[in-house]
Order: structure tokens, then C-alpha cells, then sequence
């Protein structure tokens, strides 16, 4: 079996306000405009890369952040192939038996996007993170960055190749991973695609606090304000763990109907916990997605205390939480 590991790069809209945007939403926010793949064999040595361009059909203009940082513009990839010619290439160069990695947990949201708008209908086998595995490998509190990794371990980038190139990051990415000590282990952490939305919501400026608990029990969190009236409101049947750190719940203003309150958590330190609130008015559908997740929430801690005895600890998993800035549905 081969191992593909796999980087991807994309444009975005230069204005959410934008024609072009207003037209996809959030059925496509981010435009794959690169497949970057080295090829690693069983003794985990490179042996093939292949860097795709792909010409945008719909952000055709690359936004000037993503021109600085990729390098591509409109004249590189002009004449290129468009996603499906592009994917179908890539498939063709992984061959039969392979395994997909990427570092961190970004591109396979982005790829399932990509594939669902342009109804691309290839199989593909599940990308597995070698990011979780060197962060559980060397005990990381944090999610390394793919520079961070390399720089622990005294890997120097090559002057031609730089970052935020496909075939740059994945090239570096597989030497990072032929690092490891059991690299095949990788195989046990699969990543499941999030869903990209933009979307505008109300925002509290983050408070520090000393622990999720405090902040959880902190007025702002149990009595978050309307941001309509201004009036405070009440979380209804308190709130309820998305993943390591977002946390979820209902509250109702008596003027503007229910609201979705979202809690997200960033660790500074060992004993410092940040946390912003944001706010936005719940529909049925997010009603009820809450109540659906405080089932599921529930019958996995009651699994969990059956097999070890005790609850996970949430400091522990905020401290061990996967660090993106992408704009994921929560």
C-alpha cells in the first residue's frame, strides 16, 4: 500500500458581499485552485509528487491574500483544468491501493465541499490526520503547526520550496510523518469533513475565566443578552459539549424568540481560558439539532464512564483540541 500525502489551496470571494458569492453561499465559500501529493512508499520514503493547478470557475479573481501567500494568480492558472478534470488526474495518479494523509483537519472539509458543489462523484478512501498522530506522538498540549513540527525537529525548509504551496507543504508534511516512530498508525485517525458556512452573528468580546466550568457558570454564558433588545435571556437546560472546545445551548428572549448561543473555549497556559460567545436566533431546525446532540452527548459519556470508570476531562481535551481558523458550522 502507498501512503498520498496530500495538500490542497484555495481561493475565496473577495467580498462576501459580492455577486459571485451571493450566487454559490456557503455550497462553496472556499475554490480549490491547487492539489499538491507526494507519494510514499512502505518504507516511507518519497517516491512520486504531482502538483495539480486548478483554474477557478467561480472566484476567478484571486483574492490578493491567497496570491502573496500561494503564489498563483490569474496568469498561473489560466488554461488549467477545471475541479473534475483536475480530481480525475489526481485519482488516476494515487492509483489502486493507497491510503490519503493531509496535516491538520482543514482540506478534507474544503475537499468535501468542492466535490459536493461540482458533483464529483469519485471514491475516495477517508484522510487520515498526521497532525493528531505527532501531537499524541510527542504529547503535544497544542496542535502543531506543519512549521512548528519541522522546526522540532530540526528539519530545514529548502530555499525553492516555499510555504502555501501544495506540493511544497505536502513534500514537507511526508517528511515530518517518516519521522514517526509507527507512521502506519496514522490509519487510526480518520477525519470526518465539517461544514463551511459564513454566516453573521452577534459577538461578545472574549472573557478570561480560570476553567471551562467557570465559564460555563459565568453570568455571561448562563444569562447571555438579546442582541436585539439587549435584555438578558436564559439558557435553557444548560449547555451542551459540540467537541473539545465549543459548547452549545438555547436561551429565549421573551421579545425575539429563542436564540442559539455558541461558546468557544481557547486555552493561554495551563490556567488561563478564554472564552467568546457568539449569538444567532434558532430555528427549528437548530432547536432541535441541539436536542439531538444532547442525546448523543449523553449516550457517548455514559459509554465512555462504562469502559473507563470516569468522564473525559474537558481541560485535558481543550488542551489537546485540533486549532483551525476556518469558518465551520458549529
Amino acid at each position: 500500500m502507498k501512503y498520498i500525502v496530500v495538500d490542497l489551496e484555495w481561493n475565496q470571494p473577495l467580498s462576501f458581499e459580492s455577486k459571485v458569492y451571493r450566487e454559490v453561499g456557503d455550497r462553496l465559500i472556499f475554490e480549490m485552485i491547487q492539489i499538491g501529493a507526494v507519494k510514499v512508499n512502505e518504507k516511507f520514503e518519497v517516491e512520486d509528487s504531482i502538483s495539480i493547478p486548478i483554474c477557478p470557475t467561480h472566484y476567478v479573481k484571486i483574492h490578493p491574500r491567497i496570491r502573496k501567500m500561494t503564489q498563483l494568480g490569474v496568469e498561473e492558472l489560466a488554461g488549467q483544468p477545471h475541479f473534475l478534470e483536475a480530481m480525475e488526474k489526481f485519482v488516476s495518479w494515487c492509483g489502486e491501493d493507497y491510503a490519503l494523509l493531509t496535516w491538520g483537519c482543514d482540506d478534507v472539509s474544503v475537499l468535501k465541499q468542492n466535490m459536493d458543489f461540482f458533483h464529483c462523484d469519485l471514491e475516495l478512501p477517508p484522510l487520515c490526520d498526521i497532525q493528531r498522530l505527532f501531537s499524541d506522538v510527542h504529547k503535544c498540549k497544542e496542535r502543531k503547526g506543519l512549521k512548528a513540527a519541522m522546526e522540532m525537529l530540526s528539519i530545514e525548509p529548502d530555499a525553492d520550496r516555499y510555504f502555501h504551496n501544495a506540493l511544497h507543504d505536502a513534500y514537507y508534511t511526508a517528511l515530518v510523518f517518516a519521522t514517526l516512530p509507527e507512521p502506519a498508525a496514522v490509519l487510526k485517525y480518520p477525519q470526518e469533513p465539517r461544514q463551511l458556512i459564513h454566516t453573521k452573528k452577534e459577538k461578545v468580546k472574549g472573557e478570561t475565566f480560570a476553567s471551562i466550568m467557570e465559564g460555563l457558570e459565568s453570568e455571561l454564558a448562563r444569562q447571555p443578552r438579546c442582541p436585539v433588545c439587549g435584555k438578558k435571556t436564559k439558557v435553557q437546560d444548560g449547555y451542551v459539549k459540540q467537541c473539545a472546545d465549543k459548547y452549545i445551548g438555547i436561551s429565549k428572549c421573551p421579545h425575539h424568540g429563542n436564540l442559539l448561543i455558541r461558546l468557544r473555549f481557547k486555552a493561554i497556559g495551563e490556567n488561563k481560558r478564554v472564552m467568546t460567545l457568539n449569538i444567532d436566533k434558532a430555528t427549528a431546525a437548530k432547536c432541535a439539532y441541539v436536542s439531538t446532540k444532547r442525546i448523543q452527548v449523553a449516550e457517548k459519556e455514559a459509554q465512555y464512564l462504562a469502559q473507563h470508570g470516569r468522564l473525559p476531562d474537558p481541560e485535558e481535551e481543550l488542551l489537546n483540541a485540533d486549532r483551525t481558523s476556518m469558518p465551520f458550522e458549529d
